[in-house]
């Protein structure tokens, strides 16, 4: 987790508070350690400087030579690692800027000031109803009916609504989620109370899936398989906390409405066409509540329906789950770099809009349901109940691996293919990679 360069400083102290500022919100707003690393490297070697910049899962340390002595800056403490593509793409905006020499060291500062807090790229009249779309079409790639579909948006308005106001708060992300997941849980099951038919189990699952941390869980995949183990376990052990959260509150939410969350749980599966559309729905909602450009978001939904529309296809022709995630995944990798290439913004900005939607929470609910299940009835458990708790976690492990890895690969091949181009086209030709 060390950059290394070998020029010398003329300004330390403005260097060192930019590289540590726009290295943190780099990271708070969805990048892995080795993006942050790249970037960093090059406004050092650009600005003039001899550092080390050491990345952990709290802070940021950057050791500057000054000739005969050290200087080491410890940055702000790093208040949780999220994601909002579009922070990522202004802090990467200015960092192109300053390492091209467009603009000067004062002028990047002074612009990555004016980013924290991170301004708010959509209207909330707009936000609001997509993010409730959202939650109602996952309800439906689950297979719920079309009460259940409605009941799950209208759960998901007070998520949307509740998580706002817990932000504004600075309310800890996992209380929040907790909070967010239980209230809005009861209000979707409630709700079906109020209609001629529904289970509600599948509005839960809903609920509880647009809170899932999948953007820190990825991150946290690519983080260990880039070597950087201190920030990837941080990251995934943080995002398990919070789905292990998420799905206790689901689990108190049946409990209060009286509709038990089952570990053996059959749902039925939808038209492929439908599949392809409701996708398309979520990949809007993520896009708009990931605070995506507006340029990006057509490029996010076409990576989000693709990806997840195609994994449902391939299951239609008998290929396992793990499998086609995992294609699926790659491909949704691909179509992000052609994406980045495109429109000049970073590639996770398409990436998770286009994953997030097949990151397995309803599997890691369950199995949460199944181990309460276990701890309840101890040693007189039937054998299915440990068998299907067991396959629930593992399913959730696999599927989640599948879906890291496969963008990691996707990213791969682009990046290979568009090296070997480059080179035959231009063969001393450099330029910053996003």
């Amino acid at each position: 987790m060390v950059a290394l360069v070998t020029t010398h400083p003329d300004d330390i102290d403005d260097i060192g508070h930019f590289v540590l500022k726009a290295g943190r919100l780099l990271l708070v707003s969805g990048a892995d350690v080795d993006f942050v690393l790249q970037r960093t490297t090059l406004l050092i070697s650009k600005l003039g400087g001899a550092a080390q910049l050491f990345i952990s899962g709290e802070r940021l340390l950057l050791t500057v030579d000054e000739g005969k002595t050290y200087r080491t800056r410890v940055g702000h403490q790093i208040a949780g690692m999220g994601v909002n593509t579009g922070l990522f793409a202004a802090v990467d905006n200015v960092i192109v800027d300053a390492v091209s020499g467009s603009i000067d060291l004062t002028e990047a500062i002074s612009r990555l000031g004016r980013l924290e807090p991170a301004p708010q790229l959509h209207p909330s009249w707009i936000i609001i109803p997509a993010v409730a779309g959202t939650t109602a079409a996952l309800c439906r790639l689950f297979g719920a009916t079309w009460w259940v579909v409605l009941a799950a948006f209208i759960g998901g308005i007070v998520s949307i609504e509740l998580r706002r106001f817990l932000a504004t708060h600075s309310a800890n992300p996992i209380v929040a989620s907790f909070i967010t997941a239980f209230v809005s849980a009861v209000v979707a099951g409630l709700s079906l109370k109020a209609m001629p038919y529904g289970d509600p189990v599948l509005a839960f699952a809903a609920a509880g899936m647009i809170l899932v941390p999948g953007v820190p869980l990825l991150n946290g995949i690519s983080d260990m398989a880039n070597g950087h183990p201190g920030v990837g376990l941080s990251r995934l052990a943080t995002g398990t906390i919070s789905v292990v959260a998420i799905g206790f509150a689901l689990f108190l939410a049946s409990q209060v409405v009286g509709s038990p969350l089952p570990v053996l749980l059959v749902t039925p599966s939808i038209p492929v066409w439908q599949d392809f559309a409701f996708s398309a729905i979520a990949a809007l909602g993520f896009s708009l509540l990931f605070n995506s450009p507006t340029r990006a978001i057509v490029a996010c939904v076409v990576c989000g329906m693709v990806s997840h529309g195609l994994r449902t296809e391939l299951g239609t022709l008998g290929l396992d789950l793990a499998t086609s995630t995992f294609l699926c995944s790659m491909l949704a990798g691909i179509l992000a770099y052609a994406a980045s290439a495109s429109l000049s913004l970073p590639w996770p900005t398409f990436a998770f809009p286009g994953v997030v939607a097949m990151i397995p929470g309803s599997y890691v609910f369950r199995a949460g349901v199944g181990g309460l299940e276990i701890m309840a009835s101890g040693a007189s458990n039937s054998t299915s109940v440990l068998l299907e708790t067991a396959s629930l976690a593992i399913t959730a492990i696999i599927l989640t691996a599948a879906v890291g890895v496969g963008l990691l690969v996707g990213s791969s091949v682009w990046r290979t293919v568009g090296f070997v181009l480059v080179s035959i086209r231009k063969p001393h030709h450099t330029s910053i990679v996003r």
